[in-house]
């Protein structure tokens, strides 16, 4: 039988990426962030923590856009920050641009900023991502020297960028934590950061961009670092479960840690909730800016009164205990 040209191609592609993905999901299994020795004894603690969605797929009213992005804005006392920037869709006026406005979101408020990691969703669009910077939108100028924290090399004309290597404290109580690697099969690897709140007589409030590392490893990295136990787990998780039919295709191909023919499971979604129920936590708050509505049941069923799902101009506020 004679073996045409382009299905030669065809497996030398897929001989290629399958290499990568072992490569790499190697490198991220041995990898070990710095800093990890020490805890940040002095972080402190927080009366209160307020997060706000300014973009989310989900809205609380319909003037607000939607949108398969995130960006929270996080004030912590005397301390405001922006987590991410949204995948910054449309023509004109963005989502961000439109839900800052009608929620009364000024960046010129902001005392710094944080990007979770390199995807396109979580920096502004695909533009920012292939040129390693980061967006609000088309009129949202940054701040000049507007501190920004990133978990891999980025830059921007105007922000006093930052790579995150080890454990940085923001704030009293607030800090952002070394990068944690995963392989993903189609988009390689990717380097995720999470922001970590401790509220006194509470514990930890841990905030995730789209959690493409697993949970696991994001909950025990807060544990050792902060030596606190974990309050609260909020934001991304990437459990587009049954994706089929949905909006969220994309994500459960493109996202996928797994082989392609192995896609992100009821399974790969219980394991999650049960390294988070094993913490048991007084609030748990996911975006369905990546898991799909089985997720989200999943979730309800699993944590009931201490679930919901987030929502652009929801505010979610934990106060001491």
């Amino acid at each position: 039988m004679r073996v045409g040209p382009g299905t030669t191609a065809t497996a030398a592609l897929a001989a290629a990426l399958a290499g990568r993905y072992v490569v790499g999901r190697n490198a991220a299994s041995r990898h070990r962030t710095t800093g990890l020795e020490r805890t940040l004894g002095h972080l402190g603690a927080v009366d209160s923590v307020t997060i706000m969605p300014v973009v989310e797929r989900l809205t609380r009213d319909p003037g607000l856009r939607g949108e398969a992005g995130v960006s929270y804005l996080l004030r912590a006392d005397g301390l405001t920050l922006l987590f991410d920037c949204g995948l910054g869709m449309g023509r004109g006026e963005t989502p961000f641009e439109t839900n800052a406005r009608a929620l009364g979101v000024h960046v010129e408020d902001l005392d710094c900023l944080v990007v979770s990691h390199l995807h396109l969703d979580h920096v502004g669009g695909a533009r920012s991502q292939l040129r390693h910077t980061f967006s609000l939108g088309r009129e949202q100028p940054l701040p000049a020297s507007l501190p920004a924290f990133v978990p891999t090399d980025m830059e921007h004309p105007r922000a006093d960028v930052c790579v995150v290597e080890e454990a940085r404290v923001l704030g009293t109580g607030v800090a952002v934590l070394p990068p944690l690697r995963r392989m993903l099969f189609w988009l390689g690897p990717v380097a995720e950061q999470a922001l970590v709140v401790n509220v006194r007589n509470r514990g930890l409030v841990v905030l995730t961009g789209c959690g493409h590392p697993e949970i696991e490893k994001t909950l025990a990295e807060a544990e050792q670092i902060v030596d606190a136990p974990v309050y609260a787990v909020i934001g991304g998780l990437h459990l587009p479960v049954h994706a089929a039919g949905t909006p969220l295709m994309p994500q459960a191909i493109l996202g996928s840690p797994n082989w392609p023919w192995r896609p992100i499971s009821e399974g790969d979604a219980r394991a999650v909730i049960a390294s988070i129920r094993a913490r048991g936590p007084g609030l748990v708050a996911l975006s369905a800016h990546d898991s799909t509505p089985w997720t989200l049941a999943a979730f309800d069923e699993a944590f009931g009164a201490a679930h919901q799902a987030l929502r652009v101009g929801e505010e979610i506020t934990i106060r001491a205990g």
